[in-house]
C-alpha cells in the first residue's frame, strides 16, 4: 500500500502451523497498525505513537450489500484475538495446540468481512508510548473514530453506501460500543455509516445488572432459596443499590458494586483434600477452577493461543512490529484496565446512549449465554425490561420470546421490538460464540440481513428456526434413494442369479487383494493424512483421513457458481 498513508498494513498470506490441507485460500487476510490519535510535531506520528492493531478477514462469499463487522473484546484491556481465535474466526486451536480451520457454518467471515481490533491503545498488539493509556470511555470512542478514518483510507470501499457496518463485541465492549456508536452519529463527517450494534454478555447498565449474579446462582441451583449464601449476600447487594440511587445519571463503575461479584466468588471457594483451593468459574458456572483464578484459566485454549502468538514466525506472519512491540502478547493488559475503570467511576454508563441510538434507526442486538455470572443473561433481560425507548418501556406486553431451534433442538430464545433484539442462548458462557458457534453465527446472519439461498436439490444439514422463520446454515446435496426393483417386477432368472454370485466372489477377491496392497503400501510410506473435522460438543478438532474430497467436507454451498 501507499507509503503516503499513515500506519503500516500488509497481507497475511498464511499462518505458521496451519496444515496445508486445512488452509483453503478462499478469503483474504491482512493486518497491521493504524493511528488512533492526531499527528503531533514534524514527524507526523500520532501523539504518544498511539496505534491500534487490527486483523481483517474478508468474506468467503461476499453479499451484494457488503457486510462489515468490527469486533471488540472487553476487559477493559483484553485483546480481540480472543474473538478471532477462540470465538468467531475461521481457525481454532486443537487439543494438541495446533491450529485448524473450523467446520462450515461457524466462521463469521463466511458472508461478512470481519475486522478484529485490539483497543484501547496498549491492548494486545496495539501501541502507545509512555503508558499514555486512554483516560476515559469518551477518549476511547474518539480514538476509535480516528482509527476508522485511517481505516477507510486504506479500504475506501467500506465508506460506500452499499456497505452495512456493524460494531460488535462482548463484555466490557458493552461500555465501548454505545459510546462509539453515539460518537459516530454525532460526527458530521463520520468515516462510516453505522447500521447496527451487537453486544454479547455486555456490561451496559449497572442498575439492572449489578447483583444479578446472586439470583443466577439461585436459579442455577448452586445456592438454595432462603439459604445462608443469599442471606450473607443481601447487605452487599443493598449497599450497591443504595449508592446507585444517589445518582440521577447512573455511572459506569461503582466500587461498592464490584464488591458483590468479589463476594460471590469468595463464597464459592472450597478447600481441596490434598491442599489448595477451588472455586466456581465466574465466566461459566458449570465449571470450577483453582482459586484465586476462578475462571481466569479458562478457556483451556487460551494457553495454546498465548504460546502461538508468542512465536516469532507467527508474529511475523501477522505483521506485529517486533521493534515497537518486543514484549510478549498478553490476553488482558491490567494497566489499561485499571486506568479506564478508575476514570469510568465518574462517567455515565453506556446505557444512557441506547434510547438515542434506537430512535435514530441504529438496530441493537443484545445476546447472552445463560451460564455467565460476570454479565448474566438475567441482567440483560432486566436491562431490556427497564429500558425506555421510542415512547415505551420494555418490549411491550404483547411481545413474547420465541423459541430458538437448531435442528429442532431448543438452543435459546429470541425477542425483538422497535429496533431492539434480545437473544438468549442455553448452555453458553460469558463467551457465547465459544460454546454455541453455530447458533451465534446464525444469530448474526439474521441480524445483519444476509440472504441465504440454496440451489435446487439441496437439503439443510444444519437449520435454525425462530417462530415461523426457518433458515439454513449448512446444506448438502440430497442423496438419491438406493435403486430397488419396482413392485411386481419379475424375479431374476436362475442364470442371472448364478452370474451374480460369481461376480460377487470375484469382487470379494479383488477387495481382499486391494486391502493387502494398501496395508503393504502404508508400511512403506509415510505420507501425512489429509484432515477433516469432527465436533466434540461444539468444539472442532481435526481428524486424519484418507479421503480429502469426502462429501462431508463439501456440504456447504451458496449458489450454482460454487462449483457443486
Amino acid at each position: 500500500m501507499s507509503s503516503a498513508l499513515p500506519g503500516w498494513v500488509s497481507a497475511v498470506v498464511g499462518l505458521p502451523g496451519l496444515a496445508r490441507g486445512d488452509y483453503e485460500p478462499t478469503f483474504e487476510m491482512d493486518a497491521g497498525y493504524l493511528p488512533a490519535r492526531q499527528p503531533e510535531g514534524v514527524s507526523g506520528h500520532p501523539k504518544d505513537f498511539a496505534h491500534l492493531y487490527f486483523w481483517r478477514h474478508s468474506a468467503m462469499w461476499p453479499q451484494q450489500r457488503r457486510k462489515l463487522i468490527l469486533w471488540l473484546n472487553g476487559g477493559p484491556g483484553c485483546s480481540s484475538m480472543d474473538g478471532a481465535l477462540m470465538e468467531l474466526g475461521p481457525f481454532r486451536f486443537q487439543p494438541n495446540g495446533s491450529l485448524a480451520r473450523v467446520k462450515r457454518g461457524i466462521a463469521w467471515n463466511e458472508y461478512a468481512d470481519v475486522v478484529y481490533v485490539d483497543q484501547p491503545v496498549g491492548t494486545g498488539f496495539s501501541l502507545v508510548d509512555n503508558d499514555a493509556y486512554a483516560q476515559s470511555l469518551q477518549q476511547v470512542a474518539d480514538e476509535f473514530v480516528v482509527f476508522l478514518r485511517h481505516f477507510v483510507k486504506r479500504y475506501p470501499a467500506y465508506a460506500q453506501e452499499d456497505t452495512d457496518v456493524f460494531l460488535a463485541g462482548e463484555s466490557y465492549a458493552g461500555q465501548y460500543i454505545p459510546y462509539m456508536a453515539h460518537t459516530l452519529l454525532e460526527t458530521p463527517d463520520a468515516p462510516l455509516t453505522l447500521r447496527g450494534v451487537m453486544i454479547g454478555n455486555g456490561f451496559i447498565d449497572p442498575r439492572t445488572q449489578y447483583g444479578t449474579s446472586v439470583e443466577t446462582m439461585q436459579q442455577a441451583g448452586v445456592w438454595q432459596a432462603q439459604g445462608p449464601e443469599l442471606e450473607h449476600m443481601a447487605p452487599f447487594v443493598q449497599q450497591c443499590r443504595d449508592v446507585m440511587k444517589k445518582d440521577d445519571v447512573v455511572r459506569s463503575e461503582y466500587a461498592e458494586c464490584e464488591a458483590v461479584a468479589l463476594e460471590v466468588e469468595r463464597l464459592t471457594i472450597t478447600s481441596e483434600p490434598g491442599g489448595g483451593e477451588r472455586c466456581i468459574n465466574m465466566f461459566n458456572l458449570r465449571l470450577n477452577d483453582t482459586a484465586p483464578a476462578c475462571g481466569m484459566n479458562w478457556p483451556p485454549e487460551a494457553k495454546a493461543m498465548g504460546a502461538f502468538l508468542a512465536r516469532p514466525d507467527v508474529r511475523g506472519a501477522l505483521h506485529v512490529d517486533q521493534r515497537l512491540h518486543p514484549e510478549a502478547w498478553v490476553e488482558c493488559n491490567s494497566r489499561v484496565g485499571r486506568v479506564l475503570r478508575a476514570a469510568a467511576q465518574s462517567e455515565k454508563a453506556s446505557v444512557h446512549f441506547l434510547p438515542t441510538l434506537l430512535e435514530r434507526g441504529i438496530r441493537v442486538l443484545l445476546f447472552a449465554g445463560d451460564q455467565d455470572l460476570v454479565c448474566s443473561s438475567l441482567g440483560q433481560q432486566r436491562l431490556v425490561h427497564a429500558l425506555t425507548w421510542q415512547g415505551q418501556t420494555g418490549m411491550g406486553a404483547s411481545v413474547r420470546p420465541a423459541p430458538y431451534l437448531l435442528n429442532d433442538k431448543a438452543i435459546g430464545t429470541w425477542i425483538e421490538a422497535r429496533n431492539l433484539t434480545l437473544a438468549t442462548f442455553y448452555n453458553a458462557s460469558h463467551m457465547a460464540p465459544y460454546d454455541q458457534p453455530l447458533a451465534t453465527h446464525d444469530m448474526m446472519l439474521r441480524f445483519v440481513g444476509v440472504e441465504r439461498t440454496w440451489p435446487t436439490g439441496f437439503v439443510p444439514s444444519v437449520r435454525t428456526r425462530i417462530g415461523d422463520s426457518e433458515a439454513w446454515l449448512v446444506a448438502a446435496p440430497a442423496r438419491a434413494p438406493a435403486p430397488s426393483s419396482a413392485h411386481g417386477a419379475p424375479a431374476p432368472s436362475a442364470a442371472a442369479a448364478s452370474h451374480g454370485v460369481a461376480r460377487g466372489l470375484w469382487l470379494w477377491a479383488l477387495l481382499v487383494l486391494g486391502l493387502a496392497w494398501c496395508l503393504y503400501r502404508r508400511r512403506r510410506t509415510h505420507q501425512p493424512a489429509s484432515h477433516g473435522y469432527y465436533a466434540v460438543g461444539q468444539h472442532i478438532v481435526d481428524e486424519p483421513r484418507r479421503r480429502p474430497h469426502d462429501m462431508e467436507m463439501n456440504t456447504f454451498v451458496l449458489d450454482e457458481e460454487e462449483g457443486v
